[in-house]
């Protein structure tokens, strides 16, 4: 191998990256404006199905992992806010077009008193999977059979 092709790899590899990041932006502009004007009763029959869950125990997509780095190296470079529940549409909409079934949760802590939204993939967290044992889940959306 050349020197120059050993490089072209890195270079389609950097530019997916970028690609997706991109991607990223412009769902959490949406998840944002979406969470902004439109009531959760509008919102929420477009998540999923509600109550519904997706399995755990399922072959992970490469996919899942690769939306989730992307959302969130994108969330800390937006000038507007991209907290837990605009990433999680935001994810959610990027693994629906992929043709890949995730379920977003919405969950609350009592003491202080918080609530928190993330999204899993089999038994990946997507987005805002840190410590979700803690938070009491109130409402789940499934992506079941949409592919």
């Amino acid at each position: 191998m050349t020197r120059g092709s050993s490089r072209r790899p890195e270079r389609r590899l950097a530019s997916r990256d970028g690609a997706l990041a991109a991607e990223a932006v412009a769902f959490l502009a949406l998840a944002r404006l979406a969470v902004l004007v439109l009531p959760f009763r509008w919102l929420a029959p477009r998540l999923g199905v509600q109550r519904g869950e997706t399995p755990s125990a399922v072959a992970l997509h490469p996919a899942a992992r690769r939306v989730g780095w992307a959302v969130a190296a994108a969330s800390q470079r937006t000038p507007w806010r991209t907290k837990c529940l605009e990433q999680a549409i935001a994810a959610k909409a990027m693994l629906r077009l992929r043709g890949i079934e995730s379920t977003l949760y919405l969950g609350v802590d009592r003491e202080p008193f918080v609530a928190h939204a993330w999204l899993r993939v089999g038994d990946l967290h997507v987005t805002g999977g840190q410590d979700v044992s803690r938070y009491a889940v109130v409402a789940s959306f499934a992506e079941i059979g949409r592919r």
